[in-house]
């Protein structure tokens, strides 16, 4: 079982991003199926105050935290999952299918210490190297991340050292 973090993207923004809590409810509206097959426990929604994101929550019933930065939107977020294993997915993005499969096959081995989502090939390189595609989200141990204490999602991934990358990816939506 996972929760699943979903950060706004105007979290670090200098001003509010357009169509932020659109962002946010389609990157949960793409893990109901996560939530149907067990693998998602419960989900969180970190951002600003300015993107109206607590009608969000409160709809989808999962918890808020009101952040103005992905660093202190971790440091209050990491407190709360009631999985051992969390999720952290950029708003806007959605997990093709096979996620959750692949999710939970990788969650089921014993050596497990994380594995990163990158974003769907976007640009020529991309597709020629799938492994230059951006980091969208990333799968650790609640207690890991804990210790880590990430500024960011980025910073996250190379906290935990996060070396291998499901073959999965994310799709942008917004």
């Amino acid at each position: 079982m996972v929760t699943a973090i979903v950060l706004s993207p105007s979290l670090d923004a200098a001003a509010p991003a357009e169509r932020a809590a659109e962002a946010v409810t389609r990157s949960l509206c793409a893990l109901v199926r996560a939530s149907m097959e067990g693998l998602v426990r419960d989900a969180i929604i970190v951002g600003p105050a300015a993107d109206d994101l607590a009608a969000v929550a409160d709809e989808a019933g999962c918890l808020h935290i009101e952040a103005n930065t992905a660093r202190e939107g971790f440091a209050l977020a990491l407190g709360r999952p009631r999985a051992h294993f969390v999720f952290v997915l950029a708003g806007g993005y959605a997990p093709q299918y096979g996620f959750v499969e692949e999710a939970a096959d990788v969650l089921n081995q014993p050596s497990f210490s994380g594995a990163l989502l990158r974003r769907s090939p976007d640009s020529l390189m991309t597709r020629i190297a799938p492994a230059l595609a951006q980091p969208v989200g990333a799968v650790a141990r609640q207690e890991a991340l804990r210790r880590a204490a990430p500024r960011d999602l980025s910073d996250l991934i190379r906290r935990l050292k996060i070396r291998r990358a499901l073959t999965s990816r994310a799709d942008k939506l917004v």
